[in-house]
């Protein structure tokens, strides 16, 4: 909650308005868990809090990691015992938290593991928040990355921003969170109007709208033309560019056509390219390209846009961009007891 629901949830208790930002403070800035644990509160208000209510962080139910702790695949319990995956990457400029939206995915992109779980439901913004504030380590840069897709969890998603955000919290600034999706261009133009001050990532997979169907589903519904005049917009509104991840499948969309393609569509945008080689994922039939399919690809594109390959930290421990999904990981689990 913000400062100002917390505010009127404390209204029965007959408390003096700045308890509210207390007990915001308490949570999000110094870590609290229990009612009892808010030494600025009075011990009888205390109690009575914690009789109440709970504070609900959400509960680390496994941990993977790799051999150098660079990055850990968090496991988090929700209510009704639903599951979701979160990662923390320890880079050079300090940790990275890739943060889910929701409990599986509806959306069926062919790199994706996500979509074989099913999809149980949205997350709270306290949820998104929650996995944050449980990996207690100063995180630097938030991405919604993980599992679902941020967008069709839109209030959801813009409250937990505002918590993360908040001066009073974590006071993360916007600069540092990205929230990616598959290309939903209404409500891409509704988050250039919000002015949140995030960074936007829009994942492409291909820049001919017929291979592109092929890959994400939803491309169905919004042609490309669309998709680029949203980014084109939401860069305008942000004034940041927009980033396109482009996730490279062998045979699929390696081509030299494709780097054409892409270099007609996205040298008039304000935009960045993410060259991300397939991680691999049993059920799925694709493979990445080669060492040497990509860095053709990448010369390709270098003189005409600015781009990178991004090689996904954690992909051992199934914890890769588009790895994640609603169950545990393999080996190096620790469980909580």
């Amino acid at each position: 909650l913000l400062p100002e629901e917390i505010e009127e949830r404390l209204r029965p208790f007959d408390v003096p308005r700045y308890r509210a930002v207390q007990v915001f403070r308490a949570i999000h800035a110094g870590g609290a868990r229990d009612f009892r644990a808010i030494t600025t509160l009075p011990t009888a208000l205390r109690e009575r809090l914690a009789e109440r209510f709970r504070i609900g962080i959400p509960e680390v139910a496994a941990i993977s990691s790799l051999g150098d702790d660079r990055s850990r695949k968090f496991l988090f319990r929700l209510e009704g015992r639903l599951d979701v995956e979160t990662v923390k990457i320890a880079g050079e400029n300090g940790i990275t938290a890739c943060v889910s939206s929701q409990a599986g995915c509806r959306y069926g992109c062919a790199y994706c593991a996500t979509p074989l779980g099913g999809f149980a439901r949205s997350l709270r913004a306290g949820e998104i928040a929650g996995q944050v504030l449980a990996l207690d380590e100063p995180v630097r840069r938030v991405v919604y990355m993980g599992m679902g897709e941020p967008l069709a969890n839109y209030r959801n998603v813009v409250k937990s921003v505002r918590l993360l955000a908040h001066p009073l919290g974590r006071a993360l600034p916007p600069r540092r969170i990205t929230i990616s999706t598959v290309g939903l261009v209404p409500l891409i133009h509704r988050l250039a109007e919000e002015k949140l001050g995030v960074r936007l990532a829009i994942s492409l997979a291909a820049a001919d709208d017929a291979k592109r169907r092929g890959i994400l589903p939803i491309a169905a519904s919004y042609p490309l033309p669309d998709l680029l005049a949203a980014a084109a917009r939401f860069a305008e509104a942000s004034g940041s560019r927009v980033t396109f991840e482009y996730v490279l499948i062998a045979g699929l969309n390696d081509g030299e056509e494709d780097a054409r393609a892409l270099i007609a569509r996205l040298s008039p945008l304000r935009c960045k390219v993410n060259l991300i080689p397939f991680n691999p994922v049993s059920e799925l039939p694709h493979r990445p390209p080669a060492e040497s399919k990509i860095d053709r690809f990448l010369a390709r594109l270098a003189p005409h846009l600015t781009v990178t390959v991004r090689r996904s930290a954690g992909r051992s421990i199934d914890a890769a961009c588009g790895q994640l999904r609603l169950r545990a990981g393999g080996a190096g689990i620790e469980e909580r007891t």
